[in-house]
């Protein structure tokens, strides 16, 4: 019965340690920063001062999954932390920072975090490699010493910078496809989908989704991911473009073929919406000569769910262009049918109402516009 005791209380012991999860870390150049830990609701769950670039901490893991790691390297600016994803499950963590790396280095037993660490290592070193050649062409292009616009100089290099945004865009969808065809088994790849923005490339994305496991496609991450991206390749470059739910300001139905134009702009907008609002101030000013351009035209799609704040809104911004709103708000079906899911958000579309390039950003709108202007 002695032994009995002896074997139930080690076996107690046990399952009391087998909880616990421990960090140690080095970070050297951190002399007064804070190491800290939230679940993915943004709460807390852990947090430590580093000090002389060290800290070390142990605790009871309220349960395995992914979380935050945030670092900042001064604790009295709290909103400077760089934030990782990880997978944490009890056990060892031994974490530091690395020169020129865009992720920790993660020591750990936990074979889902070192699948994590392997992808953001690579992910890391190849997207900022494609954002700096962006960063640099953006300089040439729009920087004082820039060559004078439409010259053959010009036209060269915003030809070069329009390939390597193209590039910086596919990046994240070729080493995802990468990684996948490298580790077919890995446990990560629908959580790893879930954190990127696969709505400005559903096609790559949709090609690297059909080599998910059958288990990641069935997690709540990848049938939602197999959901989206199925209409959402609907919406592909060449794809014609769904129909529009609503009406005009004079209680008219919408009908496309009124609008002739080569190259449509189709804004989804709201009433309150601040960023809509100035963007619609530097679509009459910024835009004014395109606007004058008989191949160009603008078609508004309100979101709003009120008549009065709707027309106020189009008065006040002075948007003379074609106006459409179904007053459903988010309960739109123009927001699944278009795959909406931020406001403002800017399609360009040809004139058989096929489209030309999805959810632009708009600091990249005037040039896109411009670009396809120039090909007619």
């Amino acid at each position: 019965m002695k032994y009995f005791y002896i074997l139930l209380s080690a076996l107690l012991l046990t399952g009391c340690t087998n909880h616990y999860i421990e960090f140690t870390g080095n970070m050297p150049g951190i002399d007064n920063g804070i190491f800290v830990v939230k679940d993915l609701n943004g709460t807390t769950v852990f947090s430590e001062n580093i000090f002389n670039g060290k800290f070390q901490i142990k605790k009871t893991l309220p349960g395995k999954g992914y979380y935050s790691l945030q670092i900042g390297k001064d604790i009295m600016q709290d909103g400077r932390r760089a934030a990782y994803d990880v997978y944490l499950e009890p056990g060892t963590y031994d974490i530091s920072l690395e020169a020129g790396k865009t992720y920790p280095s993660i020591k750990s037993s936990s074979e889902i975090q070192n699948e994590l660490s392997e992808y953001y290592n690579i992910a890391g070193a190849k997207i900022n490699a494609a954002g700096s050649i962006v960063d640099s062409l953006s300089g040439l292009v729009y920087g004082k010493d820039a060559p004078p616009a439409g010259s053959s100089q010009y036209n060269a290099l915003l030809a070069k910078l329009n390939n390597a945004i193209t590039d910086r865009d596919n990046a994240q969808s070729s080493v995802l496809g990468d990684y996948v065809s490298k580790h077919p088994q890995n446990q990560v790849e629908a959580h790893l989908l879930a954190q990127i923005d696969y709505k400005k490339d559903p096609i790559s994305f949709y090609t690297v989704y059909q080599k998910f496991t059958a288990d990641q496609k069935n997690t709540d991450e990848g049938k939602t991911e197999g959901d989206d991206l199925a209409n959402l390749v609907k919406l592909a470059p060449g794809a014609i473009a769904p129909k529009i739910a609503g009406k005009t300001p004079d209680g008219k139905a919408f009908d496309p073929k009124t609008i002739t134009q080569k190259i449509i702009l189709v804004e989804f907008w709201q009433s309150d919406s601040k960023v809509s609002r100035l963007n619609h101030n530097s679509l009459l000013n910024d835009y004014a000569s395109l606007l004058k351009n008989k191949d160009f035209t603008i078609v508004s799609v309100s979101l709003d769910t009120q008549q009065g704040a709707w027309t106020s809104a189009i008065k006040e911004d002075k948007m003379s262009w074609t106006q459409i709103c179904d007053l459903k708000g988010e309960a739109s079906p123009n927001m699944a049918n278009w795959g909406i899911s931020t406001i403002p958000t800017y399609d360009l579309l040809d004139s058989n109402w096929h489209f030309i390039k999805r959810d632009v950003d708009f600091n990249d709108l005037y040039d896109a516009v411009r670009d396809q202007l120039a090909k007619h």
